[in-house]
C-alpha cells in the first residue's frame, strides 16, 4: 500500500490543535454527565460530529 506523505501548513496545524482542544472540552463535559467512560466518549463524538457537520454545511452555502 502506498501512503503519500503530507506536508502541513501552519494553518492546518492550528486548525488541528483547535479541534483537539474542542474535543477535549467536550469530553470533559461529557465525563461529568455520563455514567461510564464509554458513554462519555459516545456523547463527545456525537456533539463533535455535529459541530463538524454544521461547519461543512455552512461552507456549502
Amino acid at each position: 500500500m502506498f501512503i503519500e506523505k503530507m506536508s502541513y501548513t501552519p494553518g492546518m496545524i492550528d486548525a488541528l490543535r483547535q479541534m483537539v482542544m474542542i474535543y477535549s472540552v467536550l469530553l470533559d463535559s461529557a465525563r461529568k454527565e455520563a455514567k461510564s467512560e464509554a458513554e462519555a466518549y459516545k456523547m463527545a463524538d456525537h456533539v463533535f460530529t455535529g459541530i463538524l457537520g454544521s461547519s461543512e454545511s455552512s461552507k456549502d452555502k
